[in-house]
């Protein structure tokens, strides 16, 4: 009977011990699955590691609109805004001059577009009874082949050779860094025909006199800034040439050895970009020469020898006035070209296409 009581109270001992360790086994469970750290508790920094961050209740802020837009959208956005007088542009980078060479605008400002036509119109028309620009129109360009697109705004009717002569003023824009800026601008008139293609490749001849022509060639680079290429002056009369050139004894040479005309003069200047305001190669006047010979139906004469062992070779030595070959500035002009960028790609692009600005906003200054 002993025994049997023995065995019931071991037996229940048992029972009480099972039922507290579940009860202490429980409660564990429920600690590591209900309890979390508090998201506003220090995290302890482990002092190998100087890069933990604690964390933060800060609310996760998605990003803005303007943050997720490409920089041809944000480009073409600040354009639009120019176009309907809602932005300015900056003349920092590029700066336009009068005739004396003083600039249009100031250094450190900007100018909505109806401000830029008030100030054009006060410089264009000072010395005509016309105040108003026939009209206005634009286009797109890539500069550069990028991929983002520049403005190109051209102002028609500025009288600048005569009355309705269809002269034109282009402005050529960039967005740059959050802001719109004046890239290079050129004009065009009566003697004076410049195009830009789509991809920036600029190009300008023009007419110095009866006898004298020049070309100018250039482009804009994907970053907005202005590379210039090559100035050719062709004097297809050296009797034309005087002293202020520096070759007035060229045609008293030549006449001396029984030649009066057939001979084109032409003056190569790889550093004279002029409008250029932050370039280092402005004032560089540094010239190189080369000549050509035409027959009496004035076509070229195309023989290796006139640089070599001719009289006209002589006249050249005889005046002191060194030249190279054609082929030799043709070289030299390819080199420049790829320096800047001037693949051939980029020099045949295509002609820009406008479309004419509306011009109701701007009645006071176009009509």
């Amino acid at each position: 009977m002993m025994k049997n009581k023995i065995t019931i109270i071991f037996i229940f001992g048992l029972l009480l011990m099972f039922s507290g360790c579940k009860k202490f086994e429980s409660a564990d469970d429920f600690k590591d699955s209900n309890t979390a750290p508090s998201m506003t508790s220090a995290v302890t920094e482990d002092p190998t590691n100087s890069h933990i961050i604690e964390p933060s209740t800060t609310p996760t802020i998605a990003p803005s609109t303007a943050q997720t837009l490409t920089p041809e959208e944000l480009s073409m956005k600040a354009y639009e805004k120019f176009l309907k007088n809602e932005t300015k542009v900056s003349f920092d980078r590029f700066m336009p001059n009068d005739d004396m060479g003083e600039a249009l605008y100031k250094n450190g400002s900007e100018y909505t577009l109806l401000e830029v036509l008030d100030i054009v119109t006060a410089y264009y028309f000072k010395d005509s009874k016309n105040s108003k620009i026939r009209y206005i129109d634009y286009s797109y360009i890539d500069c550069g082949m990028d991929g983002v697109n520049e403005l190109v705004l051209r102002l028609n009717g500025l009288n600048i050779y005569d009355r309705d002569d269809d002269s034109t003023l282009v402005y050529i824009i960039k967005y740059i860094d959050g802001e719109l800026s004046l890239c290079y601008y050129y004009e065009t008139w009566a003697r004076s025909d410049s195009t830009m293609n789509e991809y920036g490749y600029y190009q300008s001849g023009g007419s110095n006199g009866v006898s004298n022509h020049s070309s100018d060639y250039g482009l804009i680079d994907k970053d907005g800034d202005w590379q210039f290429i090559v100035s050719i002056e062709s004097e297809f009369d050296i009797n034309q040439l005087t002293w202020l050139d520096g070759l007035g004894q060229l045609p008293e040479v030549a006449e001396a050895n029984g030649i009066t005309g057939g001979i084109e003069l032409d003056t190569i200047r790889f550093n004279n970009d002029e409008k250029a305001a932050n370039s280092d190669e402005v004032g560089n006047k540094e010239c190189l020469y080369t000549f050509y010979v035409y027959d009496e139906n004035m076509k070229p004469i195309e023989d290796a020898n006139l640089y070599i062992d001719s009289i006209y070779k002589e006249i050249f030595d005889e005046a002191k006035v060194p030249f190279i070959t054609p082929d030799e500035i043709s070289t030299l002009i390819s080199e420049k070209e790829k320096n800047v960028g001037a693949t051939t790609e980029i020099k045949e692009g295509a002609e820009m296409t406008w479309q004419v600005l509306n011009e109701s906003m701007f009645s006071d200054y176009v009509g």
